[in-house]
């Protein structure tokens, strides 16, 4: 009799302890967490193009392209930096600008060619309070050589 006393009171302990083990963040339901993903402060940027090709240019040009983004969230998007992946690649951007909901804006890049004859592809690294911390714009162009 005292056997089966013990290996119950073994049980229901373990039960309690099992039921100490349930974390916090599985108790909250789908609907919490859609309240709190929306309170938070990351904005969507959505650009009309990620990727420019300047086609064929000759060397010593400066070329420029525009990239359009949309905050498409509901909370304010903030361009904290965008940096190109080399000195010949500028970009120009709102820097820690509030940009509303729905409202548009422009990253334009500059490349200069000189120097870098042949295929060119860059990179600008544009950070924002996003939920992956920005995107990736890229150009590409074809350098035609300067003749001497």
């Amino acid at each position: 009799m005292m056997f089966l006393r013990n290996f119950l009171a073994l049980i229901t302990l373990s039960f309690f302890i099992s039921a100490c083990n349930e974390s916090a963040s599985s108790k909250i339901n789908f609907d919490n967490k859609s309240i709190i993903e929306k309170e938070s402060n990351y904005a969507e940027i959505t650009f009309d193009k990620v990727f420019h090709d300047f086609g064929l240019v000759n060397e010593g040009e400066i070329v420029k392209t525009i990239f359009k983004f949309t905050n498409t969230s509901e909370n304010d998007l903030y361009i904290v930096d965008a940096i190109g992946s080399c000195g010949c690649t500028v970009p120009k951007y709102p820097k820690n600008v509030p940009i509303k909901p729905g409202e548009t804006g422009e990253i334009e890049v500059n490349f200069d060619t000189n120097g870098r004859p042949d295929l060119q592809q860059k990179m600008v690294k544009v950070s924002a309070n996003t939920p992956n911390g920005g995107q990736l714009l890229r150009i590409q162009a074809f350098v035609e050589p300067k003749t001497n």
